[in-house]
């Protein structure tokens, strides 16, 4: 597949296109029994079944090669309520076909992330995660779908943005991140987060030991505020358990690979 020309206006209104079409499938509201009750497993010897009760939560991220931005891991791991032990990790190292784009990230790593998921679906599908966490943006985006989205729509799995990085949408004051940050002081504080009259996120304390947010957006299958519940359910630091692991292993891989030649690993 040949890699899609930033500069070229043709590959970017095809990459909008797609974008439109995933946005209109987007589902913004709760999709599972355990989202309506928000119930969360107490016990790991909790007999409820798993649709009834939030379990299994996981997280994705994808790091690139220092010197090849074209070489790229993307890890998943699986965490168990409620003691957030890690049950799953899996990683692949590849290609990906589309350059680093800010606002079409998902586009570059919706590939690499697909194959993971198959993968458990094959390898371990009991413990396929009933929500997904991914490093970046759901409907929180220029044009309301960010990579959370193109993860939660393409693979029919709720879906939940967290982002350590504020993203500027246009139309938003200079100040509007300052604005927001002066609302939040404690573990748990959070802070609507409206573009054109619809909140499309919020940011948030997400524990107790950074007063630095994140910011949740919804991906798919979920609302916000239970998104906001899932996130504070499995943060033990700022960035929630399940993406921080999986952006560990990610770094860890890559690194490991950017210690050797180009084309040793694949």
């Amino acid at each position: 597949m040949v890699m899609p020309d930033p500069s070229n206006s043709d590959d970017l209104q095809e990459m909008r296109q797609e974008q439109n079409l995933l946005r209109q499938c987007i589902s913004t509201c709760n999709t599972r029994l355990w989202q309506t009750t928000r119930q969360a497993a107490s016990d790991l010897n909790s007999k409820e079944p798993e649709w009834a009760i939030l379990r299994f939560i996981g997280g994705v991220d994808l790091s690139c090669h220092k010197d090849d931005q074209t070489k790229a891991c993307a890890a998943l791991v699986v965490l168990r309520l409620p003691d957030l032990e890690v049950v799953y990790k899996d990683f692949i190292v590849d290609d990906v076909t589309v350059p680093y784009i800010p606002g079409f990230l998902g586009a570059r790593e919706y590939p690499l992330i697909s194959r993971l998921l198959d993968r458990i679906r094959e390898k371990s599908p009991e413990l396929f995660p009933q929500v997904l966490l991914v490093d970046g943006n759901g409907i929180l985006h220029p044009r309301g779908c960010g990579s959370a989205c193109y993860v939660g729509v393409k693979e029919k799995v709720p879906c939940i943005g967290v982002a350590k990085t504020f993203f500027h949408l246009p139309g938003w004051s200079d100040t509007f991140e300052d604005d927001l940050r002066k609302t939040l002081i404690s573990h748990g504080d959070s802070a609507d987060m409206v573009h054109d009259g619809r909140v499309v996120g919020k940011a948030l304390i997400a524990s107790k030991k950074s007063t630095n947010p994140v910011f949740v957006s919804v991906g798919h299958g979920i609302d916000l505020e239970t998104a906001v519940w899932v996130v504070l359910l499995c943060s033990k630091y700022r960035v929630s358990e399940p993406v921080r692991q999986a952006d560990q292993l990610s770094r860890q891989i890559i690194n490991n690979l950017s210690k050797l030649p180009l084309g040793t690993l694949c």
